[in-house]
Order: C-alpha cells, then sequence, then structure tokens
C-alpha cells in the first residue's frame, strides 16, 4: 500500500520527462519552423551595407556672424545647423530629384529560382508607359511579364483598394499592348530567354520618396562634428551608390544655387550703383573741362599746390566717409523695403564698420537655411518658424546698427569739414579761380573713386561666383560592405531553435494550464492521498473480456497485479469481502474493471459473484453478451423474486457468476435502500468468496454513497486524459469524510509502455 502526498512545488524532473515523452512535437516544430527558415533564407535577395560620409563646410563668416547674432538675441549657437543640413539632404525634393535623374521610379525584377533578383542599371527590357502617366499616377502598378516559346505573357495591376487587373499574351513586343493603364510597350534590351520571368514595380514619386527616405539614415559621426554619415541597406547595392552619389551631388548643387543667389544679388546692386555713379563721373569731369577752359587754368604755383595737396587729404577723407555713409543708406534703404524682407542682403560693397558686415553676413546665412528648409518642411514647423523669428529680429538690429554707424560718420565728417575749413583759409592767397577749380576737381575725385570703389567690387563678386566651393566635401565615397547584413544564418539558426522549441513548449504549456484532465501517472499519484491499487492498459481492441485463463497479454497480467494488490488491502478481519467498484463519471472503465476483476478472482478458482447496482443505466450484461438481461431490480422491488432468479452463469468461466440490473426502475434510490438489497448480500456473502459490485459513478448520483453499508472496501477507478485535477480533489474529500469505506485507487488508459512490460497486447 502506498501514501501520495500533493506537492505544489515545480517538480522539474517530472517535466522533463513530460516534455520528453512528447518528444514528436518539438521534433515536428524544428522540422517545420526550417523549412519556413530555409524557404524564407532562399527566397530573400541578401541586403547589404552601402556606406558613404561627407563633411559640411561651414562659411567662417556666415557663420561666425549667425552664431554671435543668434547669442546675442538670446537664441542659442549653431548647433542645429548640422542636423538641417541632414534634413535637406534626406529632403523629398532632393530624394524625387534624385529619382527621376536615375530613372529609378520602375523597378525591374528577375526570377531566379525562388527569388526576384533586381536588375540595375541595365534591366532586360524596360516599359515604355503612356504619356503623362509616371506624373500622374496615384497607385503602385506591378507588372509580371513571362517569356514563353510561342509568345509572351504579361499581367498588370494597378489601384489601391479597387485594383484594376489584365492578363494579356503577346506574340509581337513591336506592338503596344492596351491594358487596363492604358497602351504600353515593352522595349526588349537583350535577348529574353524561354521560360523566364520577370517584374516590373512602379510607384509615384512621392510615396517612394518617402520609402528611400525612411531607408536611408543620416547620422553625425560625434556629437559636435561636421561628418555626415550617410548608409542603406539594400538586394541592390550598385543602385544604392548610385543613389548616394547623385544625393551628394543635388545636394551641392542645391547648397551652390543658393550662395551664389546672395552674390548674384549683389551684382546687380553693384551694377545698379555703378550706372548712376558713372553719368555722375562723366558730368563732374566735364564741369571740370568747361572750368579750365573758360578760366584759361594751366598750372598752380607751388605754395597753392601744397596748400591744394592738404586741402586735398581732407577731401579724400571726406570722400570716404561719404561713400561709407551713401553705401549704409543704401542698404538701410534695402533693409526697409518690405518688398526685401524674403531677400538676402548685398554684402562685399567695402562698407568698414566690422558690426555691420557681421550682421549682414549672420542675417543673410540665416536667411539662406530658411529658404533651404522651406523646402522640405511646412508652414507650421517649428525650426521655420524660429528662422522666421531670428530674422525679423536681426534686421532691426541692422537698422539700429547702420543708424547708429551713420550717426557716427556724420560725426566724423563734420569733424573733417572743420579742418578743412582751416586748410581752406590758407588758400586765401590763391586766386579765386583756383579755389573754384579745388571745388570742382573735388567733387570729379570723389566721384570716381566711388566708381572705382564699386568696379573692384564687382569683379570680386565675379570672382566668387566663378570660384564656389561645394559644401559637402566627400570624406568616404559611397561603397559596399561585402558582408551581408541579412538574411543571416546564425540570426536564422537562432530563430530555428528559439521557435522550434519554443513553439511547441508554447502549445504544451498552455494545454497544460487549461486542460484540467490527468495526463500522467506520476501526477495522478501525486494528488491523490489514498492507497493506489494498480494501473491498467488502455483497451486498444475493444474486447470486453482482457482476462482469460491461459491468456498472458499485457492487460491480464496488470489484472493480475491489481488482485493481488487488493488481497493484501483488504480488511484481515473480513471474510468475503464486496468490493464496491466506482468511477467518478462515466466512460472511465469501471464496468470494465469490475467485470475483469472478477474474472481475474474466479481464475483462483474463487466463487465470485459479479453485481450489476448501476441500476440507472445498466451496461453489464450488453457488455458480457449475456442472453438475459438480469432482474436485479424487480428482485427488489417484488419480494416473489427469490435469489436463484437474479443468478445468471457467465458461460465463459467458471465459478462466474453474474447478477444483472434488469431493467431501469423508476425509484432507483429506494431500491437502493431497501432492506432486500441489505438481506440479497447476506445470502452472497454466505455462497461466493468474492462479491465484485459495479456501482454508479459517483459525480453524477448519489447511490454509490447508499452502498457503503454493504461493501467493505471500494475500488475508485480513473481514467487517463479524463478524469480531472477536480475529481480526484473531491475523492480526497470523500475519503476524509468517510463517504466512502477503505478506498483503493486504480488508474486506467495507461500506455502499454509506461507499464513496463516489453510484449504486447
Amino acid at each position: 500500500m502506498e501514501q501520495h502526498n500533493t506537492n505544489n512545488s515545480i517538480d522539474l524532473k517530472s517535466l522533463v520527462l513530460k516534455l520528453l515523452r512528447r518528444w514528436y512535437w518539438f521534433a515536428a516544430g524544428l522540422f517545420i519552423i526550417g523549412c519556413l527558415c530555409a524557404y524564407y533564407y532562399m527566397s530573400t535577395n541578401p541586403k547589404f551595407a552601402v556606406n558613404s560620409r561627407i563633411m559640411i563646410r561651414e562659411d567662417e563668416k556666415a557663420g561666425m556672424g549667425n552664431f554671435a547674432a543668434l547669442s546675442a538675441l538670446g537664441l542659442g549657437g549653431g548647433t542645429k545647423v548640422i542636423d538641417d543640413e541632414m534634413a535637406i539632404l534626406t529632403s523629398r525634393d532632393i530624394i524625387s530629384d534624385v529619382i527621376r535623374s536615375l530613372d529609378i521610379q520602375t523597378e525591374y525584377r528577375k526570377r531566379k529560382h525562388l527569388r526576384w533578383v533586381g536588375l540595375y542599371p541595365t534591366p532586360d527590357f524596360r516599359i515604355e508607359f503612356p504619356e503623362q502617366f509616371l506624373d500622374t499616377m496615384r497607385f503602385k502598378t506591378t507588372m509580371t511579364f513571362k517569356v514563353r516559346k510561342s509568345g509572351y505573357v504579361l499581367k498588370v495591376k494597378y489601384g489601391g483598394m479597387f485594383e484594376k487587373k489584365s492578363k494579356h499574351k503577346i506574340t509581337d513586343l513591336s506592338a503596344p499592348i492596351n491594358t487596363c493603364i492604358g497602351p504600353v510597350r515593352i522595349i526588349p534590351i537583350r535577348s529574353l530567354e524561354p521560360g523566364t520571368k520577370y517584374k516590373a514595380i512602379t510607384n509615384p514619386i512621392l510615396p517612394l520618396a518617402a520609402t528611400y527616405n525612411k531607408n536611408i539614415s543620416t547620422s553625425k559621426l560625434k556629437r559636435e562634428s561636421n561628418i555626415i554619415s550617410i548608409s542603406t541597406k539594400t538586394d541592390m547595392p550598385e543602385r544604392a551608390i548610385d543613389f548616394i552619389k547623385r544625393e551628394i551631388e543635388l545636394y551641392n548643387k542645391s547648397a551652390v544655387d543658393d550662395k551664389n543667389l546672395m552674390a548674384s544679388n549683389t551684382a546687380l546692386f553693384i551694377e545698379e550703383r555703378m550706372r548712376l555713379i558713372e553719368a555722375e563721373l562723366s558730368k563732374a569731369e566735364k564741369d571740370v573741362q568747361d572750368y579750365k577752359e573758360g578760366n584759361h587754368l594751366t598750372d598752380l604755383s607751388s605754395e597753392a599746390r601744397l596748400f591744394l595737396l592738404e586741402s586735398n587729404e581732407y577731401s579724400k577723407r571726406i570722400a570716404q566717409t561719404e561713400m561709407q555713409y551713401n553705401l549704409l543708406d543704401y542698404v538701410e534703404q534695402f533693409v526697409k523695403d518690405n518688398n526685401n524682407s524674403d531677400k538676402l542682403i548685398p554684402a562685399n560693397l567695402g562698407i568698414a564698420d566690422g558690426s555691420v558686415i557681421e550682421l549682414i553676413a549672420g542675417y543673410n546665412g540665416a536667411l539662406l537655411r530658411k529658404m533651404r528648409l522651406e523646402r522640405s518642411a511646412t508652414v507650421s514647423n517649428p525650426v521655420l518658424q524660429q528662422l522666421d523669428t531670428e530674422a525679423s529680429l536681426m534686421r532691426e538690429n541692422i537698422i539700429a546698427t547702420i543708424a547708429s554707424v551713420k550717426n557716427s560718420l556724420l560725426v566724423s565728417k563734420r569733424d573733417l569739414l572743420s579742418e578743412q575749413a582751416k586748410a581752406g583759409g590758407k588758400i586765401n592767397t590763391v586766386p579765386r579761380k583756383e579755389r573754384e577749380y579745388i571745388e570742382v576737381e573735388r567733387q570729379r575725385a570723389l566721384k570716381e573713386q566711388l566708381y572705382l570703389l564699386l568696379y573692384q567690387k564687382r569683379e570680386e563678386n565675379a570672382l566668387l561666383l566663378a570660384s564656389t566651393v561645394m559644401p559637402a566635401k566627400i570624406v568616404d565615397v559611397a561603397k559596399q560592405d561585402p558582408i551581408r547584413v541579412s538574411p543571416k544564418l546564425k540570426i536564422l539558426g537562432l530563430v530555428w531553435l528559439i521557435f522550434g522549441l519554443g513553439i511547441p513548449f508554447g502549445i504544451i504549456y498552455l494545454y497544460d494550464m487549461f486542460n484540467d484532465r490527468i495526463e500522467e501517472e506520476d501526477e495522478y499519484k501525486r494528488l491523490i492521498h489514498l492507497p493506489f491499487a494498480g494501473e491498467l492498459v488502455r483497451n486498444h481492441h475493444g474486447r470486453f473480456v482482457a482476462v482469460q485463463d491461459g491468456v498472458n497479454s499485457v492487460s491480464a497480467e496488470l489484472f493480475r497485479s491489481l488482485r493481488t494488490n487488493l488481497r493484501f488491502m483488504q480488511p484481515a478481519d473480513v471474510n468475503n469481502p464486496v468490493i464496491l467498484v466506482t468511477s467518478a463519471i462515466n466512460g472511465e472503465g469501471k464496468s470494465y474493471v469490475a467485470s475483469n476483476l472478477a474474472i481475474s478472482l474466479s481464475l483462483l478458482n474463487k466463487k465470485v459473484a459479479l453485481v450489476g447496482l448501476d441500476i440507472r443505466k445498466p451496461m453489464l450484461a450488453h457488455y458480457l453478451n449475456l442472453p438475459s438481461q438480469g432482474s436485479l431490480t424487480a428482485y427488489l422491488a417484488d419480494p416473489s423474486y427469490s435469489i436463484d432468479d437474479l443468478i445468471v452463469p457467465s458461460g465463459f468461466q467458471k465459478g462466474l457468476d453474474i447478477l444483472p440490473a434488469g431493467i431501469v426502475p423508476p425509484n432507483p434510490s429506494e431500491l437502493i435502500l431497501s432492506e432486500r438489497l441489505d438481506e440479497l448480500f447476506k445470502q452472497l456473502r454466505k455462497r461466493y468468496d468474492y462479491i465484485i459490485v459495479d456501482s454508479a459513478p459517483v459525480e453524477l448520483v448519489s447511490d454509490t454513497f447508499m452502498l457503503t453499508r454493504i461493501a467493505d472496501m471500494t475500488l475508485f477507478v480513473s481514467c487517463i486524459h479524463r478524469t480531472t485535477r477536480d475529481m480526484l480533489a473531491n475523492l480526497n474529500q470523500y475519503a476524509e469524510q468517510g463517504r466512502l469505506k477503505n478506498i483503493a485507487c486504480v488508474l486506467n488508459c495507461v500506455k502499454s509502455a509506461r507499464a513496463g512490460y516489453g510484449y504486447g497486447l
């Protein structure tokens, strides 16, 4: 006899053995996941990384002025400059221009085994679409093209939710094909082999540009570095290399165009001022000529010449001051004009004041970044709004600074005029005509100096236009990493192991978590608190009688073992014991166990009675193929019946008699509680060595509990995959409450391998 206690801790050994017994689940999981991984590896194009690095050059004057101006306004430094350039580099406009310039709006692929291999830069054929189709298309277009010996087959798909489809069989590629998107032509570039499949995928420009934007990543090499790393992962490395190269080219072109815009505006400004100064200079020279001719002047005296030189020196300084004043006045008028709010302020005009030059350079730099950001950002972009605010503040700062510098120039001019007046007093001895000539000559010299300055600035500006440096310097050219990034065999192997073992484990775990039925013998023994009498194998052959004389099957041997255990378990002071056989529910094999246990006991030359007291659902006579269905219920209800009327010889085993239940009575509980039942068992004890009672399931009706008074012990039958844990808990409770007498447990439906026998049924 063996007692078992509940153990709530995890039994690792039991868990491992349970999983090992279901090894075929894991084998199937590894096989299925392995097939899926192999298919994925063979059908997925290998992807490689393509990387490039560029350095963003910064205009020192513009950059320093901008940073200083921003710092003065409390708006921070230039840490966002590189971030803005990265956004411009991958802007929608630049990527769209790259797609158009490389003609990669249509992607061509060729079927090789399980993969669609990309064809770049020269596909085997090209698709010629209807006019304006590529510019107006709204949805993705997929064309599948198959070459056959007798011709070609073209399938076209176009559209979103309401997809258009068309299929065409072609014999001549020279003629247009009328498809669901209009007439298209297939232009072979090289010989098309029969049996080959091709695919052409065309996307609208804007969604395609968004896809490229997601696939291309840009990042700074270091936090404070001006070097930008550009990378992407693709199955067509050559296309990615060309894409990144062209992207950098267009970025440089865009940045150069922005810088040249400022120089062009300056050139226009200088040309306009030079035309005005040229007219004024011509008039001044004509005035000098007319004055000298009208007054017959040829040369000045040495003393007058010295006075003239001194006066001319002051005149030059006054002229320079006036020139600076005029230049500042020109710029001030330009800045104050609201029509020029989005135009660059002319630079390199010859303004001497460093603060004004710095502010103009900072303003132009901020306006250029704003103009470039407007190409890839909306009006509500916070960075764009911040740049607007910065530009407005800078314009006000420029106007205020120019006003302050102009006031300083006026003060300087007054001082110079005072000094010139002193020098002029020394020329009083010079004839009046000479003094008048000096005034006329001074005006001419002033206009000439201003004209020469503007001419010099025009040449410098032209040189700047001709020698513009590219803003992005290529540090590392775009190149392919030789090691593939996906799919990787190591990762696929890890996926194979994790999912191949994890999915079966998860299924088993969830099944065990939601399944309340007993699955293993060890679990059964762990849950019951009662003596365990033995185990029985599953009855696969459908034969109700498993025990026969001379038969040594697994089932027969297990019933003999059960018989031996029960003889040791029966109370020592009881002779001719009554063994009550029951179960929790129907289908657990109680009638099968009761019948074969009775047969096994009769093989010991014992007289055995098998009583069918499952009177609500009597099946014993049917199982044993008895000619008579019995009359036990009639005996209990009618005193005229005698015990001999109940007994039916088994017919297949000597010493075994059967008392079938008979018909189903209307009052089964009253019959079971009748005194005639007690009297019946008294008589049976006198006639038989063992009385085996097949009773009703305890979870369904209470009949079995009422039979405890006539039983000496109870054999409780449970079944693998049918008995639940709650039923075993109820069984333990019945034993504690004494509702069943001397309970011994037997587990049915155990696999033959678990039963420990090496021969078959």
